[in-house]
């Protein structure tokens, strides 16, 4: 059903799966840095995205890397420079780009990560559970569980917001399959989402330390820092 369009303010209902809605949240938030790797059941979010950028509705680059480690390590990357960014995976590939996890979150780098959730092996299946996205939680990031597509909608533009006002990454979680594959009416909206304010970013030009070797007591108030904010983002 729709009126006007989404162009206008006006709110439009869909037919969508939580993919799908997802994919329409990342467009309307405009990252200008997208990384990913495919991995069932996450794949048509990344997908529908790319289909974005090849029509001219999204703005953004899609880097096409060679794994998920890669994919984490370029958003990484990019978010240091000063870009909006995005990524998606699932299982195993959550657990294969773990180690730069915990250093976007380290870094207080904003980012936001759709995670289908599904069983990570052994024994080997696709099922839906989440021994994937419960890796995050010690690393530093924000978690969250949308519940419908219209959570997973609304909760991937919030994602963008909460991310950047304090500097941790935030995985959006959905079932897989359950969810990721079963279609449901999406009413999507067009908020204004603020230009990302920086913290610190990275430019060829400055002299600047990222992450150099810290002793004892300043890691620990880092981590410490860290998990005071993360605590407060709920807030």
């Amino acid at each position: 059903m729709q009126t006007k369009g989404y162009r206008d303010g006006t709110r439009i209902r869909a037919l969508l799966t939580s993919n799908e809605a997802i994919a329409e949240a990342v467009r309307i938030a405009k990252p200008e840095v997208i990384a990913a790797y495919p991995i069932t059941p996450q794949s048509p979010i990344v997908e529908k995205i790319a289909e974005m950028i090849a029509r001219g509705e999204l703005n953004g680059s899609f880097v096409r890397v060679e794994s998920e480690h890669s994919a984490m390590a370029v958003i990484h990357g990019a978010a240091t420079a000063g870009a909006r960014v995005f990524t998606a995976t699932s299982s195993h590939g959550l657990a294969y780009m773990y180690e730069m996890c915990w250093w976007i979150a380290g870094s207080r780098l904003p980012a936001v990560m759709a995670v289908a959730t599904r069983s990570i092996g052994a024994p080997w299946n696709i099922h839906g559970d989440h021994t994937d996205i419960v890796l995050l939680r010690d690393a530093g990031w924000i978690i969250g569980m949308a519940e419908t597509a219209q959570e997973a909608f609304d909760m991937t533009l919030q994602a963008f917001f909460v991310s950047e006002e304090v500097n941790i990454p935030f995985a959006v979680g959905i079932d897989a399959f359950t969810m990721s594959h079963t279609a449901e009416v999406v009413e999507i909206w067009n908020p204004k989402i603020p230009e990302r304010r920086q913290a610190y970013r990275v430019l060829p030009t400055d002299r600047f330390a990222v992450n150099a070797v810290t002793m004892g007591k300043a890691r620990m108030k880092a981590r410490y820092d860290l998990a005071v904010d993360l605590e407060n983002s709920a807030k």
